[in-house]
């Protein structure tokens, strides 16, 4: 069986439970104007911050991040109103009431290493900058081995696209090896949404 499971339907999330799916993905596209407004800010106007919230509070503390960087415009809403959207989604899938939002702006290597997961659940979201990246199963043990010195195929989720993560507490073994994508000295800062389940990191 494929560890891995897609589908551009918000209901690809609760296959994370089936035996052997180690990774949902929802495949969305940017909401209009989104990805163009966030590609045009710099860095330090980017919202960052972490904070665990009721769905019904989230908006609420996103409202906030933005404020600290400044951000007063309309488009604001659409980041807030996305990722509320992720935060409903995941808060849904895994029955939870309060969730542990993050999102960070990264332009070093956080997380370069391929690596598992220690959490029950976990889901990522990159809102700039290149996504997820994970090595076929057939390529995991040699990506682990060599880290840096990989130089095999990788799969990437999209931009926008929701990876929902199944973790070692719960898969064990079978938690799909993956890596943030090394970005330092690139130019690049990715903005990521990492959502957890509370007094889970």
């Amino acid at each position: 069986m494929n560890p891995v499971v897609q589908d551009d339907g918000p209901k690809i999330l609760n296959r994370i439970h089936e035996r052997g799916v180690a990774l949902a993905i929802w495949k969305r596209a940017s909401p209009n104007g989104l990805a163009e407004w966030l590609g045009s800010l710099a860095p330090e106007q980017l919202p960052a911050g972490r904070f665990v919230s009721t769905i019904e509070h989230a908006r609420s503390g996103l409202s906030t991040l933005c404020d600290i960087v400044g951000l007063a415009c309309p488009q604001r809403e659409l980041l807030i109103d996305d990722v509320t959207t992720l935060v409903r989604a995941f808060a849904e899938t895994t029955g939870r009431d309060r969730v542990d939002i993050r999102l960070e702006a990264v332009d070093h290597d956080s997380c370069w290493r391929f690596h598992h997961d220690y959490v029950g659940f976990r889901l990522n979201a990159t809102y700039r900058g290149p996504g997820t990246q994970w090595p076929p199963l057939a390529h995991a043990e040699r990506a682990a081995r060599a880290q840096r010195g990989y130089g095999g195929p990788l799969n990437e989720v999209a931009p926008f696209s929701a990876a929902l993560f199944k973790g070692v507490k719960l898969a064990g073994k079978s938690a799909l090896l993956h890596r943030s994508p090394p970005v330092a000295g690139r130019s690049v800062t990715r903005l990521l949404l990492c959502l957890n389940e509370e007094d889970d990191d």
